[in-house]
């Protein structure tokens, strides 16, 4: 009966352990702040000393132009992404944080929703931060910027590889299209 007993005691502990590793809540509110310039002008410092040299491909009216871009250049052409800087000094307070594992993409994704108190002169209204757990590694980040009342830029960096932005502009209508998209590659 004692062997019975201690069976079904490590039994319940065994299962009781299980099931709290696997439940998680969907959802949480996150007090990290992530320094995505940081982490930005980390990637471009890798850039510059691999001896990469990048190629900027511009499409405007679905006719693409390309150019690589030089090391003394390279600021320049990466600087709609670093700049204004995000960090939680600056913008810790005007932004919504939240962290959840997302089953499909199997990543961890940290969501920066702006408040209603950002100022005007903030542009950033949003992004998000892919980080993949099994290589704790930050895989991709995707960043919204007002250029103007009418006018949006989307902003995607994929670690390592490229980055894209894409302007989308809406008429008085409420039609959105694209008005143009650049493209750098550092890996072909």
């Amino acid at each position: 009966m004692k062997q019975y007993f201690i069976f079904l005691l490590v039994g319940w502990l065994v299962l009781s352990c299980n099931s709290k590793k696997t439940a998680a809540p969907a959802q949480e509110e996150a007090n990290e702040f992530f320094p995505v310039t940081e982490f930005l002008k980390g990637q471009l410092t890798d850039i510059k000393t691999n001896g990469v040299t990048p190629l900027k491909i511009n499409i405007q009216n679905k006719q693409p132009d390309s150019n690589w871009i030089k090391v003394p250049e390279m600021e320049t052409a990466f600087a709609e992404f670093t700049s204004p800087n995000i960090d939680s000094t600056g913008l810790g307070q005007f932004f919504n944080t939240k962290k959840f594992f997302d089953q499909t993409l199997n990543l961890i994704t940290l969501t920066y929703d702006a408040k209603e108190t950002l100022p005007a002169s903030v542009p950033w209204k949003h992004w998000d931060v892919y980080i993949d757990p099994e290589k704790n590694m930050v895989t991709r980040i995707y960043l919204i910027k007002q250029i103007d009342e009418h006018t949006i830029r989307q902003l995607t960096w994929i670690t390592g590889k490229y980055c894209r932005a894409v302007s989308i502009r809406e008429d008085s209508t409420g039609h959105s299209s694209i008005s143009d998209e650049t493209i750098i590659k550092w890996r072909y």
